[in-house]
């Protein structure tokens, strides 16, 4: 498809964002949140950490993780060319591949009907994710910590909060705040991603499932790109 689902529909778009926005709180919402707060059933992951992190550490060392480009160029273009990922679940639909390279995140994934999307994102060395917005307000972002340098460790800023991340933690962010990464450390920061349902009232709720449904469309493109160096015989 190669379009973007960051970008199509911008009216719709702006619409539903107000909406899932207001009933979240609006601008006064927090920015960094508590997991088991906000995303208790990633417990299940939490206490699987060893395992998790045996599986990244070795897709790492067997796999090239594609770059943002090969998902969304569009979307790339705006944050980082260079920023890496590698796509378990997006939108409901498995990569395959995963069942076998990572899967204590796929089963956890699949067996939790809260969540989106799930993937492991890598920032190498000297990679910047400039400041802006995640385009879709109507889902939460768990952050868990794999591989993060110990040396000038990397943070986000989300308005004016920062995080540092630590291996084996997990927090919540409403990435729908303005935000920022820099890795200025000398070695690759790898974290797990979870996107999820944002909590929200009834009405928000079932508007929320049905614009995530119209956008499993784009899964495809997500899934094929994770596999591409399999593809290409790397």
């Amino acid at each position: 498809m190669k379009g973007s689902p960051s970008v199509n529909q911008p009216r719709i778009r702006a619409l539903t964002n107000w909406v899932f926005l207001r009933a979240a709180g609006g601008e006064d919402r927090p920015a960094v949140l508590s997991a088991p707060a906000y995303f208790p059933e990633v417990r299940a992951l939490e206490e699987r950490f060893p395992q998790l992190k045996a599986e990244v550490d070795a897709l790492l060392a067997h796999r090239e993780i594609p770059r943002y480009g090969a998902f969304d160029p569009v979307r790339a273009a705006q944050v980082s060319e260079d920023w890496k990922l590698y796509y378990a679940y997006m939108f409901g639909q498995p990569n395959e591949l995963a069942r076998t390279e990572l899967p204590t995140l796929l089963a956890f994934a699949e067996s939790t009907p809260n969540v989106v999307n799930a993937f492991v994102s890598i920032l190498d060395p000297g990679v910047r994710l400039p400041s802006h917005r995640d385009p879709y307000a109507g889902i939460l972002r768990y952050h868990l910590g794999v591989r993060i340098p110990t040396d000038n460790p990397p943070r986000i800023r989300l308005r004016d909060e920062y995080y540092t991340w630590s291996e084996g933690e997990g927090v919540v962010l409403d990435v729908n705040h303005e935000h920022e990464v820099v890795n200025d450390s000398g070695q690759a920061r790898v974290i797990v991603i979870v996107d999820f349902h944002r909590p929200m009232g009834f009405f928000a709720r079932r508007l929320n499932r049905h614009m995530l449904r119209l956008k499993r469309k784009w899964a495809p493109q997500f899934v094929d790109a994770a596999r591409y160096d399999v593809m290409h015989g790397a």
